[in-house]
């Protein structure tokens, strides 16, 4: 029978979700019963109802989604789901929730992404009134794409499988808080993000990325709106991952990229409005000729090294730095006199206050727990300022926060325990648990290490490997999974194969 949210004291045991001939075993035609994720579906919801932090180690083939996903949903709280990519959190809310609403039909799920995913209905109609689309293809997709904001419920990208990954149209009508005008805006009651948080507010299960749910906890207490509502339990799924991208969001970054946004975002807004101000241009014009200046200043190649020499650095560039700064203040300067200026323009003002501090920062400070470094990668330059220790972080504003975090993955212990991770998150006090794979893996698994392919950096490691790849198919009578770490990779890949690859 289906299991109501709130009916704590009308639990049925867990086996019979989870054991042989129970509702999965029902109603699943490929279930078969994994001691092993009913042993973890038991040591969450445990965690769950006496308030304690969990870490859970679960091989590949144990069933982990559906292994916390039964618990949690019964459990009456608010929980979040985090997960460590946009596919997984699809997989959550598009396959594995819907299957799982039929034994818990009252439990309200939402989704949420960042804001780059979302349509802005705002700048979707004041391009209808300027001319700002690039060549035919912008033309071409600007109509689809108002046919598709009429019918959309929720202005996810990820609706709109004819638009390219690498469209620079997207980025001129997505939702960024940086070119949100929030309350002021007109299109507020009906913004895709107003939506989404209304949704979130109204559930009991919110599914997220790591990205996202890191750039909440970096805000919050701050003057900044939280993204996410208050909760009551947290579950990381593919937890491996959360220290690089709590490291990210507790840094600092300051890119080529984001001077250049901030100067396009200047132009564009002025020309969407009909405004007219050379004053304005030209502390544009002057602000690219002070970045340009001040990261030639770093070596063309590709490299990333550390920025430990800041304070020779500034003794020897002093001028060209004072010349970056001086540029944005008057960048934020000219925006101010404009009269009768639109909420646009106060973001513009904003945003070059924050690269001012940001960039400050990571030129100027003396805090000990930071390394500095800066890299060259494609065409962008990114200096950076990165936590050395996020422990102290995560403990004061995650595990001494929220009474229930539960981590799992296949991949968590070191040496057969959980002490290298729990010194490197700063958890205290958890519930451990190993749990062995499902699979055979010494016989039914084979590891091959091909020895004659050339450094990935190569030019010809991409073909090469897709050569390889496609034989190790042929062997397998295509019985695999290709996981790839870098984007770039999979292009090249999906090119010399001619099929498709997933990237984690």
């Amino acid at each position: 029978m289906p299991v109501t949210k709130n009916a704590k004291a009308e639990k049925t045991p867990l086996e019979k979700v989870f054991g042989p001939g129970g509702w999965l075993a029902r109603r699943h035609p490929n279930y078969e019963y994994r001691p092993g994720q009913l042993e973890m579906a038991e040591s969450v919801e445990s965690a769950s109802e006496n308030r304690q932090h969990l870490i859970v180690e679960a091989g590949t083939g144990t069933g982990k989604t559906l292994a916390y996903l039964v618990p949690m949903m019964r459990s009456g709280r608010r929980v979040v789901i985090s997960t460590g990519t946009k596919n997984l959190q699809e997989q959550l809310f598009f396959k594995d929730i819907p299957f799982l609403k039929r034994l818990f039909p009252d439990v309200r799920v939402a989704l949420m992404k960042g804001r780059q995913n979302y349509l802005c209905r705002q700048k979707l109609y004041d391009i209808e009134k300027q001319p700002v689309l690039n060549g035919l293809e912008e033309v071409a997709q600007y109509p689809k794409l108002k046919d598709w904001e009429a019918k959309t419920e929720t202005g996810d990208r990820a609706e709109l499988g004819w638009l390219p990954d690498s469209s620079e149209f997207w980025a001129k009508v997505d939702a960024r808080r940086e070119t949100c005008t929030g309350q002021k805006c007109a299109q507020f009651d009906r913004c895709f993000i107003t939506l989404m948080h209304q949704r979130a507010a109204a559930s009991d299960l919110i599914i997220v990325n790591h990205h996202l749910f890191f750039a909440d906890l970096a805000i919050r207490g701050s003057e900044v709106a939280s993204l996410l509502p208050d909760y009551d339990a947290l579950v990381f799924d593919e937890a491996h991952d959360i220290e690089d991208v709590a490291t990210q969001y507790f840094g600092l970054q300051v890119s080529t990229y984001r001077f250049e946004e901030l100067a396009r975002d200047s132009e564009a807004t002025l020309k969407l409005k009909g405004l007219k101000s050379d004053e304005v241009l030209q502390a544009v014009a002057e602000l690219r000729r002070r970045a340009e200046l001040f990261f030639d200043l770093f070596p063309k190649q590709e490299t990333r090294a550390s920025f430990d020499n800041r304070e020779s650095f500034l003794q020897m560039n002093g001028g060209i730095y004072t010349s970056l700064l001086n540029a944005l203040v008057r960048l934020e300067t000219e925006l101010g006199r404009l009269k009768d200026r639109p909420e646009e323009l106060n973001n513009l003002m904003r945003r070059a206050v924050e690269v001012r501090q940001a960039l400050q920062t990571v030129l100027e400070s003396k805090e000990r727990n930071m390394v500095f470094w800066w890299e060259r990668r494609g065409r962008g330059l990114f200096l950076e300022a990165t936590p050395i220790d996020v422990a102290p972080l995560l403990r004061q504003r995650l595990f001494e926060s929220v009474d229930t975090v539960i981590l799992t993955s296949a991949t968590l212990a070191v040496g057969g325990n959980f002490d290298f991770l729990k010194r490197r998150l700063g958890i205290e006090n958890a519930k451990e648990r190993i749990l062995a794979s499902h699979f055979d893996f010494p016989s039914q698994a084979l590891l091959y290490t091909p020895l004659h392919l050339p450094d990935p950096r190569e030019p010809t490691f991409a073909r090469q490997a897709a050569e390889e790849v496609v034989q190790l198919l042929k062997a397998t009578r295509g019985r695999a999974f290709v996981l790839l770490h870098h984007t770039s990779r999979c292009v090249k890949f999906t090119s010399a194969c001619n099929l498709t690859f997933a990237t984690p």
